[in-house]
C-alpha cells in the first residue's frame, strides 16, 4: 500500500457526525469523483472511486445518512495495475434533486453550480470536512522518504482557484496551480504544509509516520552533508599538502634546503615527516606551538621560493 492510499484508507474511516458536515464532505466527493446522468429524463448520478474505503463512506453518506437508494460495484481496471475500483449508483428517484441542491451542485432550475457555496462551508468543521472530501475524492500525497509533494486534482480551474481561495482564507495554506491536459492540479511542496493538511483531514497516523520519516530523512541528509563537506576539506588538504611536499623537494634539490630561513627549514622538515598532517596538527608540533595561519603564511612562502626556482629554471632553459 502507497503511503497516499494509507492516508486516503484513515481519512475515509473517519465518522462524519454532524449531517452539516455530511453535505460539505458528499458535495467534495461528488465535484471530484462524481458525474450527472439522464435515465429516463430523471436525474441520476454516479460516481467512481480506486479506494474501497472512499467507496464505502460514500455509499454510507447516500444510504445510511440520507436514506436514498444507492447502488455499488466493483470493476477491474483492464488496463496498467488492473486494480479494482468501484462504481456508486445513485439511480433516479425522489430525493436526487433535493440531494444536488443541497450539496450546492444545482440551483431549483437544474443549472450547474461551479463554485463552493457559502453555507455549506459556513462552519470550521464543514471547511475541513469539505477539505477532506476534496483529498479522499482527487487528492495524493508522496511518501515522505522519496519527496514533499501533496496534490488535489480538478477538473475545472475556476473552481481550483475557488478551492485555493477557501483553504487559504480558512488554514493559511497557499496552494499553487497548474494545468496539465484537462486537469488542473492544487500543490504543495512544503512539508510544513503537508503536516498541516494531514492533520486537518484527521489523518493523525499518517501525520506522525511522516514526521517520523521526515526527522530520520533530514538527520541522515545533515550527516551525509558534514560527511561530504569533511571529504571535500580532506582532499584539499591532501592536494595542498602534496603540492608543499613537491616544492619542499624542488629546492632541497636545487638550492638545499639548508637554504632556507630556520622557521621556514623547520615547517619544511616537519612537513616532509607529516605528510597528511592538517594545518592545526603541524603548528601542535612546533616549539613554541603555531596558530593555523602562522604555518599556512610558512608554507605559502615556500610554495613562492619553489616557484620563484621554475621560473629561473624555465628562462634558464
Amino acid at each position: 500500500m502507497s503511503f497516499s492510499d494509507q492516508v486516503k484508507n484513515e481519512a475515509a474511516r473517519i465518522e462524519v457526525e454532524s449531517k452539516c458536515c455530511g453535505w460539505a464532505q458528499l458535495s467534495a466527493l461528488i465535484k471530484a469523483n462524481g458525474s450527472l446522468e439522464i435515465v429516463r429524463k430523471r436525474l441520476a448520478l454516479k460516481l467512481v472511486s480506486q479506494h474501497a474505503t472512499v467507496a464505502r463512506q460514500i455509499y454510507q453518506l447516500l444510504k445510511e445518512r440520507f436514506n436514498l437508494l444507492t447502488k455499488i460495484m466493483v470493476r477491474r481496471n483492464m488496463y496498467l495495475n488492473k486494480d479494482n475500483y468501484y462504481i456508486i449508483k445513485l439511480p433516479p428517484q425522489k430525493g436526487v434533486k433535493e440531494l444536488l441542491i443541497n450539496c450546492g451542485l444545482i440551483d431549483d432550475n437544474y443549472s450547474l453550480n461551479d463554485g463552493i457555496e457559502d453555507r455549506l462551508v459556513a462552519n470550521q468543521c464543514c471547511k475541513r470536512a469539505y477539505f477532506r472530501g476534496s483529498f479522499l475524492g482527487g487528492g495524493s500525497v508522496n511518501d515522505p522518504e522519496s519527496s514533499y509533494h501533496l496534490e488535489i486534482r480538478v477538473n475545472k480551474k475556476d473552481y481550483a482557484k475557488k478551492f485555493a481561495d477557501l483553504v487559504a482564507d480558512s488554514f493559511g495554506l497557499n496552494f499553487r496551480i497548474r494545468s496539465r491536459n484537462d486537469d488542473h492540479l492544487l500543490y504543495l511542496k512544503k512539508a510544513e504544509e503537508i503536516v498541516k493538511v494531514l492533520n486537518i483531514i484527521g489523518a493523525h497516523n499518517s501525520l506522525l509516520e511522516f514526521e517520523n520519516t521526515r526527522v530520520v530523512k533530514e538527520v541522515r541528509n545533515q550527516v551525509n552533508r558534514i560527511v561530504n563537506c569533511e571529504t571535500a576539506n580532506l582532499n584539499k588538504t591532501i592536494e595542498a599538502a602534496r603540492d608543499q611536499i613537491e616544492n619542499i623537494k624542488l629546492i632541497e634539490a636545487i638550492k638545499g634546503l639548508d637554504s632556507l630561513s630556520p622557521s621556514l627549514l623547520e615547517i619544511a622538515e616537519l612537513r616532509l615527516e607529516n605528510p597528511y598532517a592538517s594545518f592545526k596538527e603541524l603548528g601542535e608540533l612546533l616549539e613554541p606551538t603555531l596558530s593555523k595561519s602562522g604555518v599556512n603564511h610558512r608554507l605559502r612562502r615556500i610554495n613562492k621560493l619553489a616557484d620563484e626556482l621554475r621560473d629561473e629554471r624555465n628562462l634558464s632553459s
